[in-house]
């Protein structure tokens, strides 16, 4: 069995490796699955190391968001920050991730109202 969760790990990591660009999240998504697969037997990334990731792409997202809400009006941040939030679901569900990235943000609004 083991042997088969390496060749699939391997091809998913061969079709990635032909994409020119993943993004953390996506990245973040397929560790966690390996550690799952393998209980985390193989020496991978660590909880630890796999937060330092999301809070790392998380300030970059902020910090974008904030670049460029410099270029927009005052009276349409909400929209543009619902628009954004709304391609991002999308990206998410398009992918297959949708479910993990409602979670997430579920997860954020329950640590946010704590």
């Amino acid at each position: 069995m083991a042997i088969r969760h390496d060749a699939a790990v391997q091809k998913g990591f061969d079709t990635l490796s032909k994409m020119e660009v993943i993004s953390p999240a996506t990245a973040i998504k397929a560790m966690e699955m390996k550690h799952k697969l393998t209980n985390g037997s193989t020496g991978g990334y660590t909880h630890y190391g796999l937060e330092e990731i999301k809070l790392r792409e998380a300030a970059r997202e902020r910090a974008i968001t904030a670049a460029i809400l410099q270029f927009v009006p005052m009276e349409q941040h909400d929209a543009v920050i619902e628009l954004m939030e709304t391609v991002t679901r999308e990206y998410y569900e398009s992918i297959g991730l949708g479910e993990a990235y409602a979670q997430q943000v579920a997860k954020e609004a329950m640590e946010d109202h704590a």
